[in-house]
């Protein structure tokens, strides 16, 4: 019999027992029998000269820069794409590719993808939502309009960044009370800190005319305060101050009542007629004479904002030394109730009854200054809380002390959304909309508000209104119920937005993402698939919000029922026939105690009476 031909490749000896020099050198000689750097390397440069060609043509032929991103995107994706041929075809001539090998590149070009499409979404969706503040600012922003950016930190250690934004909100307050004077929200001017965008953009961007930015040095007990208004249309300064003060709380709000004055004279002096319309600011309350307690408040307050499990922990305990030190301090008091209130929904247990601790905070601070908004908007939570939790609670007194709260600050954007949850999930959808949308106009960049208005165009079946809503928050990386939304993304056939989607809560499950995947993008997705999915749900049940929305998803409505208190909105999914006709759903209506409501109040159009004591909601 003829010799076996011997294969140009022989393989390694075995290890030895020469350490880790030895590994290295066997490891490197195989990546040089497989010529894994030449492959590399004529793929890179083949990759750089087709990314120049296209920025070439891009620029002459005036095509849209996002198509350059993907372009050079999918370009970077093929880099673990050519090293893993490399490596099975560097040294042998097969012309066949095996299965293993088929995996592991769709594994990279599927997780790639979806990156690629999250990318080129959130690119078009800020775009579609940039088209829409330019043509808002194509209307000419109103000369009596103005923003105020985060002042920089200037102090020498650079570590009283929460004080800067403290004397910029304070600020901001002031003015966005003065009747006849548009302020753009706090969430959308701080969000353009350390831009590189000038003033003209930034104003652009925020429709308004004026922009305030400045400057705060805290050095031992001295602070300066700088600040200059700034006209957008001609990029020129209007006015600019300098303060130098003992640091003590008197001093610091005279200053900002000082600029505040400043700043509205200077825009009636330049608006000329239409100043008459602009109103006097009124002048901020300090509410502590401590320069210490104050300095707690505002890094309390900061972290509220920051908002995350540990910043509300650490708030809450700041915010408590605070009224600890002045019990008299009433704003302290409304912001430890705002920390309070949210701090069971964020996975908190560190108070025995959040409920009534944050009640009791409201309380004091209404009884220090009546004239509060907030304090009542936390009352509301409260109470919508409590039947949540199915510890008491009314609708009714949800609902009042959420109107008390916009009755005393109509631009208090919080309690609108609180007060749209409400209506929603109690099926009033038109008034819950109009609550989202007015806390939109108050502030665009509240990225909630526009999350529950999606959800609610989702769930009544308005899907398209709803993605482009949820794509606008997807360009801003907000993250919340991202689930709910991927059958409608692969409804229109578009399979890695579906992922994408899905990815933002399962991305530590690969498992339960894949299964989840298969079951809105596969039509061959079976009983006994859905089976084994449903095995796989225990992994994320430390995540209620990922657990709910896998059962949704996989359509286990009956182990839904723990996590009732989540999501009610949910209630009211006329996409899927299934959970309308489900004992689930009813039993969610009756847990959240809306029949009592309606027969009260009246039932929303989707539900009846039957009889003296049931209901229908087809």
């Amino acid at each position: 019999m003829a010799a076996r031909a011997k294969s140009r490749y022989a393989p390694p000896p075995p290890p030895g027992r020469d350490g880790p020099s030895g590994f290295l050198r066997r490891a490197w000689e195989r990546i040089k029998a497989h010529k894994v750097v030449q492959w590399t390397l004529a793929y890179l440069a083949v990759a750089y000269t087709l990314l120049h060609g296209a920025e070439m043509l891009a620029n002459s032929l005036s095509w849209p820069h996002a198509w350059l991103r993907v372009f050079a995107l999918l370009l970077i994706l093929g880099v673990p794409v050519v090293i893993t041929r490399a490596w099975y075809y560097g040294t042998y001539a097969r012309q066949k590719v095996s299965a293993t090998e088929v995996m592991i590149i769709a594994i990279l070009l599927a997780a790639g993808g979806a990156l690629v499409w999250r990318d080129t979404t959130t690119q078009h969706a800020a775009a579609r939502s940039g088209a829409g503040g330019e043509g808002a600012a194509a209307a000419a922003p109103t000369a009596a309009s103005i923003a105020v950016l985060p002042f920089a930190d200037l102090s020498p250690e650079g570590n009283q960044g929460y004080f800067s934004d403290g004397v910029a909100e304070e600020i901001l307050n002031v003015l966005a009370h003065v009747s006849g004077l548009q302020v753009a929200s706090r969430t959308s001017s701080f969000q353009f800190r350390n831009t590189t965008l000038g003033v003209p953009d930034i104003a652009r961007k925020l429709g308004v005319r004026n922009i305030l930015e400045g400057s705060v040095r805290k050095a031992g007990d001295t602070v300066r305060i700088t600040a200059q208004l700034v006209d957008a249309a001609s990029d020129k300064h209007l006015w600019s101050q300098t303060f130098d003060r003992p640091l003590t709380t008197a001093n610091l709000f005279g200053i900002q009542d000082e600029i505040a004055s400043d700043i509205v004279a200077e825009l009636a002096r330049t608006i000329g007629p239409a100043a008459a319309g602009v109103g006097r600011p009124a002048q901020p309350q300090a509410g502590t004479a401590s320069v210490d307690v104050y300095d707690l408040y505002l890094k309390g307050h900061a972290l509220f904002l920051a908002r995350s499990r540990a910043n509300l922990s650490e708030s809450a305990r700041l915010l408590r030394l605070a009224v600890e030190k002045d019990p008299k301090f009433a704003r302290a008091w409304e912001s430890l109730a705002a920390v309070l209130v949210v701090s069971k929904a964020w996975g908190l247990s560190e108070e025995g009854d959040y409920q009534q601790a944050a009640a009791q905070a409201a309380d004091r601070a209404l009884e220090l200054a009546p004239d509060l908004s907030l304090p009542y908007a936390v009352r509301g939570a409260v109470e919508s809380n409590r039947i949540a939790l199915g510890t008491g609670g009314s609708w009714e007194e949800s609902l009042a002390a959420l109107g008390e709260a916009i009755r005393r600050d109509p631009q208090n954007a919080t309690a609108h959304l609180w007060r749209g949850g409400d209506n929603q999930t109690l099926g009033y959808f038109e008034r819950a909309a109009a609550d989202f949308r007015r806390c939109l106009e108050l502030d665009p960049a509240y990225e909630t508000c526009r999350r529950n208005l999606a959800l609610m165009e989702l769930f009544e079946g308005r899907s398209q209104e709803a993605l482009r809503l949820y794509e606008v928050g997807l360009a801003q990386d907000y993250v919340n119920d991202d689930v709910y939304f991927a059958p409608a993304i692969a409804a229109r056939g578009d399979r890695l937005g579906a992922l994408g989607a899905l990815l933002q809560q399962f991305r530590t499950q690969p498992q339960l993402l894949q299964a989840l995947f298969r079951a809105v993008a596969d039509p061959a997705f079976s009983a006994g698939d859905r089976h084994e999915a449903l095995a796989l749900v225990a992994g994320v049940k430390d995540d209620p919000e990922a657990a709910r929305g896998a059962l949704w998803l996989l359509k286990d409505y009956d182990r839904m029922q723990q996590f009732f208190t989540d999501n009610p909105a949910s209630t009211w999914a006329r996409t899927d026939p299934d959970w309308l006709k489900s004992a689930a759903r009813r039993r969610m209506i009756v847990y959240w105690r809306l029949p009592g409501y309606w027969r009260a109040h009246g039932f929303p159009p989707q539900c009846k009476a039957v009889g003296t004591a049931d209901f229908s909601c087809p």
